[in-house]
């Protein structure tokens, strides 16, 4: 009687257990990050008797949950990659709906421009479509200003969202901490059995870290589980966590670097946060946003320095030398130490300039013997030497003027086209100080008799409106040269056979570089003035090569344009915005597969519990018959003693 008992109450009590865990199914069918879990049945060991083993009913051993370790990893490495170019996407959908705008974009500003310019080159007395010029120069400034505006809030986005992202990573890692220490205590006192809950709770914290930033993770002894972030970075150690932080560059305060925190040193890991929404925001600012200000800098350095440098060759209505167009660029460096000195930074050759920050450094020699190092930082690339007084060094299309840098000093100096874009602007006022015409002509005397001409003057490096004295040029056909009066650089070897249409240049004390084309047949004693242009209202020709510059390939390594440099930007963006869209949908595709793998083991289908629900409520409804059978034998045995 008492087996038969025993068995119905075994059979109550695993069956009472089996319909709690078909409940608990039921009540977290919606729950994240639940687990199914299932009550593991074991035969009780069987008992001797006179008629062999006879069983001893059923114990509920463990409740286990249905997990799959490596679909858990292949989800999280799916979410973190989806969570990445699905923020990469979102910031980069901000740039590249604007570029191409013609209301906000630089293609027709810069376009209407140089339109504008030859209109003025077409009637260069005409006020005007010199103030057209002036106007659409303003637009310009408008342009640039609104684009750098666009970029400097994507960028406040950007750096928002790594901060809550930052934060949030700090948060788990201490949930994850904390539930590790209770983990821990649980399968201290539980004889091996799991705390199935917390180990859900906890895989659901590092599921939400995965869509933060890529980790990895290993299992201790006592169920503790550690994580990896970055290079390697344990993020949680036990009951143990670090933190991250974000800390803003000295140099730039819009870029930031990603903070190790770790027994009170911090190192930077930046370069190596990958994946995740972190990781999608570090790769937008890196391959989209720098870019993006680097080639909108190079075209305002580009075309600042270009127009200037050639309306500063002209005169303008008044006969006085041009004066600079555009503001000049501004290059910023900070100071590393508190020594007393300065360094002057400048462009000399924009097709040259990169993306990069330097560190200038100076060693305690005095002058003239001082030791300068100067590293580009983008790639450590450097070039030393010694400072020589008053010296200066071009290094990337930049001067670095050390003349002032005093020993034992470093400077960091930013990227010289970080802020040229804010600091771009229209610089003249006045439509008369528009400097069209060039202040030198030429003049054939009358009696020359050969087919000789002299044509396509140019002026560079002008430095006085006025030529002091005319510069003439005699043909020597025995020496096949002509001589050169007023002027340094001759004389100048010309065999019409040979030099028809080169080009020569002769300097100006004073005054500046006269470069000219010289062609045809001279005859002996035939002559050629470059003489004063005052007077010269009408003169167009500085005004054609300041629209010429359109056209120039003045920029990226003498490689492109203005525009073409603005078109491989926006190609770039939709490029790169284009790719993102097309991995983000391949990669939500697959993570929709690993999902529905993993539900298909850990999640709850109401179905399938129900109809556990009715099998296991008849298991039990069975085990109280065997009960009160039980009852009724042993009643009815009593009663025939009685």
């Amino acid at each position: 009687m008492s087996d038969l008992l025993h068995n119905g109450l075994s059979g109550l009590t695993a069956f009472r257990s089996v319909l709690d865990t078909t409940s608990q199914n039921i009540a977290n069918a919606s729950t994240e990050g639940y687990s199914r879990q299932r009550v593991e049945l074991d035969a009780n060991n069987p008992q001797l008797a006179g008629a062999g083993y006879i069983g001893s009913g059923v114990s509920a051993t463990n409740v286990s949950r249905l997990y799959d370790a490596f679909l858990s990893t292949q989800y999280r490495s799916s979410s973190t990659a989806v969570s990445e170019l699905e923020t990469y996407l979102n910031f980069a959908n901000q740039i590249d709906g604007v570029l191409a705008d013609e209301n906000i974009g630089l293609s027709t500003a810069l376009q209407d421009f140089f339109n504008a310019v030859q209109a003025v080159a077409d009637d260069p007395t005409s006020i005007p479509a010199r103030q057209v010029l002036l106007t659409e120069g303003e637009v310009l400034e408008n342009r640039f200003a609104t684009l750098d505006r666009l970029f400097d809030g994507v960028s406040t986005q950007v750096n928002g969202s790594l901060q809550g992202n930052i934060d949030e990573v700090n948060s788990l890692s201490e949930n994850i901490a904390l539930i590790n220490d209770r983990i821990a205590s649980a399968l201290g006192g539980s004889d091996g059995n799991l705390p199935n809950d917390l180990l859900d709770q906890r895989d659901k914290l590092i599921d939400d870290l995965s869509q933060l930033v890529n980790v990895k993770t290993n299992e201790q002894e006592n169920g503790a589980v550690n994580v990896f972030i970055g290079n390697g970075q344990t993020l949680v150690l036990g009951n143990t966590n670090n933190t991250l932080a974000l800390q803003p560059s000295t140099l730039d305060p819009t870029r930031v670097d990603v903070i190790f925190q770790q027994g009170g040193a911090d190192t930077a890991i930046t370069q190596f946060m990958t994946g995740g929404e972190i990781g999608g925001a570090l790769r937008f600012k890196d391959e989209v946003l720098d870019e993006a200000v680097h080639a909108l800098g190079e075209i305002a350095i580009g075309l600042s320095f270009s127009v200037n440098n050639q309306h500063a060759n002209g005169i303008d209505l008044e006969g006085e030398q041009g004066l600079n167009f555009f503001s000049t660029a501004n290059i910023t460096h900070v100071k590393a130490d508190a020594n007393a000195g300065s360094l002057a930074v400048s462009v000399s050759d924009p097709s040259q300039i990169i993306n990069s920050d330097y560190r200038v450094t100076t060693d305690g020699t005095a002058l003239p013997n001082t030791a300068y190092n100067i590293t580009r930082l983008s790639d450590n690339t450097s070039i030393s030497g010694v400072i020589s007084s008053g010296a200066s060094v071009d290094y990337d299309g930049l001067t670095f003027d050390l003349s002032s840098a005093n020993v034992n000093n470093e400077y960091r100096v930013i990227s010289p086209t970080r802020y040229a874009a804010e600091n771009f602007s229209l610089a003249l006022t006045d439509p008369k100080d528009i400097a069209v015409a060039l202040p030198v002509v030429s003049e054939q005397t009358v009696s020359n008799s050969g087919t000789g001409g002299l044509s396509n003057v140019a002026v560079t490096g002008l430095s006085a409106s006025s030529l002091p004295a005319g510069v003439v040029l005699t043909y020597d056909n025995t020496l096949k040269q002509y001589t050169v009066s007023n002027a340094t650089g001759g004389p100048l070897a010309y065999d019409a056979a040979t030099n028809n249409g080169d080009s020569y240049t002769v300097n100006v004390a004073g005054f500046g570089d006269i470069s000219f084309t010289l062609t045809g047949q001279p005859d002996e004693g035939d002559t050629f003035s470059l003489v004063d242009n005052s007077g010269g209202t009408g003169d167009n020709r500085n005004g054609h090569f300041l629209a010429g510059l359109q056209t120039n390939l003045s920029l990226s390594g003498g490689t492109a344009s203005f525009q073409d440099v603005y078109g491989q930007v926006i190609a770039d963006v939709g490029r790169r915005t284009q790719s993102a869209e097309v991995n983000a949908a391949a990669q939500n595709g697959l993570l929709a597969q690993t999902i529905a793998s993993k539900d298909a083991v850990s999640g709850v289908n109401l179905d399938e519990e129900a109809a556990n629900l009715i099998r296991f409520q008849q298991a039990y409804q069975a085990a109280s018959q065997v009960v009160l059978t039980s009852r009724t034998i042993f009643e009815t045995l009593l009663g025939a003693f009685r």
